[in-house]
């Protein structure tokens, strides 16, 4: 009976630090927090958890992102979820090395509501969009403690890519069929946001096809300043014109579950059966491309087809993730002039069978490419059955086919990764493997090169720790950000 009393008491106790939330009063940890965790991990068969591991890294600098910069949005890594039109994932900015790492938290709730993007206005202060079932927010932060300086409530579900532009200004598709453009307004002593613009979007879907899903997820500007938007579904791809036009194309029997992309060209996306390239023309929309593709069963995934936001790299590459059974594969195809049956550079099945799925936009550095294993991760539930595994795959210069460089299977991160070009770190939010019954998660650091630990640093356990597969960021002042299922949380070396 005594026995069966300690195994219930346990239990209940592993299950209280899972699920409550360890508060980051003004930024500190929950004190004893890594203390009672490491005390239920190892009575549970778990590991001992470090506060951190690794030694401080010497920076290896990479050449900057070969992208031209883009006319209209921001290049310094702020112009979206995924740094820039470009979905590339690689940031300009210096993150941190590893030296005695300081921690800040902000929970916005014990219910969802993840902050899903971090960008920096031109102050360095901390921008993001918290999302909500009742109510989404854009929030202006102060770097030093995450502490609210302006606040403004949004639309539900507004927000979960949004991007910003070359004057920091944000664009928001927002939950209710609008895009809204916002700034912050410094004019008096207390910053506050000041809508710029709003632009309804409710003409392009009839009132009597809209669902729950029938809402705003992506924008991205073209080289000539059209501002182009996807929604999820019935899927529809379309843009606002300078002249305050919208011009819309509607995909029968498809859906649109992710980001878009930009270059000079025109702007890319995947839908569930197909890869596309648009433009805007004399006539609206113009369809410059369209290839096919095998999307899998999904057995092992969240999305009906790609859960990938597609990546631009190399010369005129781009490359997603289909969700083929029992191996997801990275499919990179050619944007040049080529004939459509010479597009495929490579089709290769990544991570083990039947524990594999991809979700989250891939990083693209030059020719590499940075694959996570989004298996198991979840967005508004529990990931403790996700998968392991993170891989660089290099695409050949003669475009050839491609070839694995690394694979790393001591890693679980189901984050929108970043690399820095200035450390030559790759950044992920992991929840840390052989942890017993709690979810103990880090900020924690690799090398680009080999894609070894460089070091990794505990931030809390349990699920408002979890990362529900948002994005990294990284600051002007080498300050890491990334979104949790309550809130974000900050990282920087120390001073």
């Amino acid at each position: 009976m005594k026995q069966l009393a300690f195994i219930l008491l346990l239990t209940i106790s592993a299950w209280v630090i899972h699920w409550w939330p360890s508060y980051g009063v003004e930024a500190k940890n929950f004190p004893g927090d890594l203390g009672i965790s490491q005390w239920f991990s190892t009575l549970s068969g778990g590991r001992i958890l470090p506060a951190h591991e690794g030694e401080i890294f010497l920076a290896k600098p990479l050449p900057a992102l070969p992208k031209p910069a883009h006319p209209l949005q921001n290049n310094l890594g702020y112009a979206g979820a995924h740094s820039d039109s470009y979905n590339s994932g690689v940031m300009p900015q210096a993150g941190p090395l590893g030296d005695n790492p300081v921690v800040h938290s902000r929970l916005m709730s014990r219910t969802f509501s993840g902050c899903s993007t971090q960008h920096f206005d031109p102050k360095g202060r901390v921008i993001t969009m918290c999302i909500g079932f009742t109510g989404s927010h854009l929030l202006l932060l102060d770097p030093s403690d995450l502490s609210i300086l302006a606040e403004q409530a949004m639309p539900a579900l507004a927000g979960w890519y949004f991007r910003m532009d070359q004057q920091g200004q944000v664009i928001i598709p927002a939950g209710d069929m609008s895009i809204q453009i916002y700034k912050v307004d410094d004019s008096d002593q207390q910053p506050r946001w000041q809508q710029v613009a709003r632009y309804d979007l409710g003409s392009v879907v009839p009132e009597s096809e809209r669902t729950i899903k029938t809402r705003p997820m992506d924008l991205v500007a073209d080289w000539q300043g059209n501002w182009w938007f996807g929604i999820w579904e019935p899927a529809v791809i379309g843009y606002r014109d300078q002249q305050g036009n919208i011009h819309s194309h509607y995909f029968e029997g498809e859906i649109l579950e992710n980001g878009v992309a930009a270059d000079a060209d025109g702007i890319y996306f995947v839908t569930s059966k197909h890869l596309y390239g648009m433009r805007a023309s004399t006539n609206g929309v113009e369809v410059f491309f369209k290839i096919p593709y095998d999307a899998g069963g999904g057995a092992n995934a969240l999305s009906l087809g790609s859960g990938t936001t597609p990546v631009l790299l190399g010369e005129k590459l781009i490359a997603f993730g289909d969700n083929a059974t029992p191996r997801p594969n990275l499919l990179v195809y050619r944007l040049d002039n080529v004939l459509d049956e010479q597009r495929l550079v490579c089709k290769i099945p990544v991570f083990k069978a039947n524990k594999g799925s991809l979700e989250n936009s891939f990083i693209g550095y030059d020719h590499s490419i940075i694959i996570e294993n989004n298996k198991g991760m979840e967005v508004f539930g529990d990931s403790s059955n996700g998968e392991p595994g993170i891989t660089r795959i290099d695409v050949r210069r003669d475009l050839s086919g491609c070839d694995s460089v690394w694979e790393n299977y001591a890693i679980r991160a189901g984050t929108g990764a970043k690399l820095s070009t200035k450390t030559g770190l790759i950044y992920v939010h992991e929840l840390l493997l052989n942890t017993g019954w709690v979810n103990t998660w880090y900020i924690t650091a690799l090398d680009f090169e080999s894609g070894k630990l460089a070091w990794r640093h505990f931030i809390g356990s349990g699920k408002q720790w979890d990362n529900a597969m948002l994005t990294v960021s990284i600051g002007p002042n080498g300050l890491l950000t990334s979104g949790t299922f309550g809130g974000l949380i900050s990282l920087r070396d120390a001073d």
